[in-house]
């Protein structure tokens, strides 16, 4: 199936231009959505950059079939960051916001975007600590062949 960064850059690709993810930043935010395969921490990333998500690959499993062949259980972190002045509207696009995430990781088909499976998993919020600045953290585990 080729290198994990072909898998992540699809990810990149497919969560940028999804139409549900663009319209949602679009009629909630007034901007457009940009992501990046990137680690940065919070405090690098200015308001004029929200809408963002920050996708990572903080761990990876290797488990090797052969000498050649090895399937391999990437764990990637998405960071939703956003700006809200409203604090009842920033905590209902957190719900929104992980919603149409999910949809838009488990709606394609896995294998064209060069995995095996995707599926997202936990995920936690900043429960408004940093009001008008919201963030999300969504982990996705993904399988890929090597």
């Amino acid at each position: 199936m080729g290198s994990f960064k072909t898998v992540l850059n699809n990810i990149v690709s497919e969560l940028q231009n999804n139409a549900t993810l663009k319209a949602f930043c679009a009629s909630r935010w007034n901007k457009p959505l940009t992501v990046k395969a990137v680690f940065r921490k919070r405090t690098e990333v200015s308001l004029q950059e929200f809408p963002i998500i920050l996708v990572t690959r903080p761990s990876v499993v290797k488990n090797f079939l052969t000498n050649t062949n090895r399937n391999t259980l990437n764990t990637l972190r998405l960071y939703l960051l956003f700006h809200q002045p409203d604090p009842l509207k920033g905590a209902e696009e957190l719900i929104e916001a992980e919603e149409i995430l999910d949809d838009a990781l488990t709606i394609p088909d896995p294998e064209t975007l060069g995995a095996m499976s995707i599926k997202p998993g936990a995920s936690i919020n900043d429960e408004g600590a940093n009001h008008p600045e919201y963030g999300l953290v969504l982990e996705v585990e993904v399988k890929h062949r090597r």
